[in-house]
């Protein structure tokens, strides 16, 4: 099967095409200045903007698979992939199309290996030109590091420069999910030479790729800046630069937005957006993003009371918290209770309900399991996830109700989180658009990051092992599909976390910079997603 499309991914034909400016228009917006480190003004000669972002935190690292939610913000302008997933195919930026980017085409010539025709011409941000050597290393380099959550997937054999056009691909067993992986960061290319020349630390806190915007610098605590990167492949940067402030206090985010200070602000919640709505300048652009807020147990721990499956106390405290009012009061109404089945799946969505309220049947579980009353502690990092510090205060509330001994302890960073607590509040992400994404692609595939919350340190749970492999390997659509629902069902009776509800994402946005926010953290300013009418 040969796959080809005539509209690369940035071209001025390109994904979401409805949505291209003319280079009229970028010419003419309007030139703002930025500060950046000790507040010097930039100007851009040709009226081109200098947009500046301010989000709670900056990530210390931009290597090719950075995931947190900063450091992917990002990334997304310093990199291109091997396949582009085109978000603008649905004009709600949740579009799943798959479309090539650094590779033009693709072909599956036999069951394990796959031929991608690689785009000639490319510049990286140093000035070297991209060779299939660089894609072969990029992948192979990705699964090798080991860095999470692409590390070790299971399906890559190998990846070779075939000639100086292909590069090939080869799974250890058929792989259906194969483009959608390369859609990932997983499908991030670099230089070779220059990340062999400063190792894998080092690239991560000078990064170089091929995409639109460079590497500028970092102020640490402060702002990361990119420029612009005018011999880019694909149509011609539409920003001048864009600057990440670190601003972590949400009202001094709003209070910059409204002066003019920023034009873009990230992590919002919903209540406190009324100044903004209110002001005829800015305006709210809010999606939910393909990522489920949870409580994830750490059911290895010897003497956690939430691990033993027998007493069922990890159902019971997600029966006795009423999700869908958490998601509905939090969240504004605006996002639902959380799963592991994402819209983004496409036609194997399952529109699959969350585990119900049912205050009732939780007593019964805690009955049946004999529990006194023994405390389970809980540890979250105050702050970190947007509303989550307000999602505990309520489910300590709910638990309360059904005598449950739930005690959360708020600590200021990471590193203070530790392992000497029940469980912790995390989140994942759908990852790719299949259901080889998500829950098999955090808990059960080789190297997966949330291995280690399983009851065997490590060890996925047969009937989990026997599902995912079936989702990974499948042939046809109604395996899959099948293996994905009795997955689900595994989930729903195990809870090795609770899903609490899918998070939204909230940008506060000046009115007159037309940019389109994605279902994902990831943040688009390609030409073909912004333009400065101001």
């Amino acid at each position: 099967m040969t796959t080809t499309r005539i509209r690369p991914h940035g071209a001025a034909s390109g994904p979401g095409s409805g949505l291209l400016r003319s280079a009229k228009a970028l010419m003419v917006a309007a030139t703002l200045s930025v500060s950046f480190g000790a507040g010097a003004a930039i100007a851009e000669q040709d009226g081109r903007t200098n947009l500046r972002i301010a989000m709670p935190g900056t990530w210390a690292s931009h290597g090719p698979t950075a995931t947190n939610n900063f450091g992917a913000r990002v990334i997304y302008s310093i990199y291109d992939r091997l396949v582009w997933r085109d978000f603008l195919s649905n004009p709600d930026g949740s579009g799943i199309e798959l479309v090539p980017g650094l590779a033009t085409s693709w072909e599956q010539v036999t069951p394990t290996e796959w031929d991608f025709t690689i785009r000639e011409g490319v510049k990286f941000h140093d000035g070297t030109t991209m060779t299939t050597q660089d894609v072969a290393f990029s992948i192979n380099n990705t699964y090798g590091e080991g860095t999470e959550p692409f590390a070790a997937s299971g399906t890559i054999a190998s990846v070779v420069a075939v000639d100086d056009k292909i590069v090939r691909v080869t799974t250890k067993n058929p792989d259906p999910a194969l483009l959608a992986r390369m859609a990932t960061a997983m499908g991030n290319i670099y230089p070779q030479a220059y990340y062999e020349s400063v190792g894998k630390d080092g690239f991560g806190r000078e990064p170089i790729g091929t995409g639109p915007y460079k590497w500028a610098g970092r102020v640490t605590g402060e702002s990361i800046r990119l420029e612009a990167f005018d011999d880019y492949w694909g149509e011609k940067p539409p920003l001048n630069s864009i600057t990440f402030l670190e601003v972590p206090e949400t009202s001094s985010r709003i209070a910059g937005l409204l002066t003019g200070e920023y034009d873009i602000v990230t992590s919002l919640p919903p209540n406190q957006t009324g100044p903004i709505d209110n002001d005829d300048a800015t305006e709210i652009r809010s999606v939910a993003v393909e990522n489920v807020h949870m409580i994830t147990f750490r059911q290895s721990r010897e003497g956690n009371v939430a691990a033993d499956k027998r007493i069922r106390i990890r159902k019971a405290m997600a029966l006795s918290l009423d999700r869908e009012l958490m998601a509905d009061k939090i969240w504004n109404g605006l996002t639902v209770a959380g799963t592991y089945d994402f819209p983004g799946y496409g036609e194997y969505y399952q529109n699959r309900p969350a585990l119900p309220f049912d205050p009732e049947g939780a007593k019964a579980l805690m009955a049946e399991a004999g529990y006194n009353g023994e405390e389970i502690h809980l540890r979250v990092v105050s702050g970190w996830y947007v509303n989550m510090d307000r999602a505990m205060a309520v489910g300590l509330e709910m638990w309360k109700e059904v005598g449950l001994n739930v005690r959360v302890e708020f600590v200021e960073n990471w590193g203070q989180m530790g392992e000497d607590n029940d469980g912790y509040a995390s989140s994942d992400n759908m990852w790719m658009t299949d259901p080889g994404g998500g829950l098999w692609f955090s808990w059960g595939r080789e190297g997966g990051h949330r291995l280690n919350d399983w009851p065997e340190k490590g060890v996925v749970p047969d009937n989990v092992q026997a599902f995912g492999t079936a989702i990974e390997q499948g042939s046809d659509f109604e395996t899959r599909a099948a293996a994905y629902n009795s997955l689900l069902d595994i989930w729903d009776d195990e809870v090795p976390s609770i899903l609490l509800y899918r998070p939204v994402e909230a940008y506060g946005v000046r009115k007159d910079l037309d940019w389109t926010p994605y279902t994902f953290f990831w943040m688009d300013f390609r030409a073909n997603n912004v333009e400065d009418n101001g």
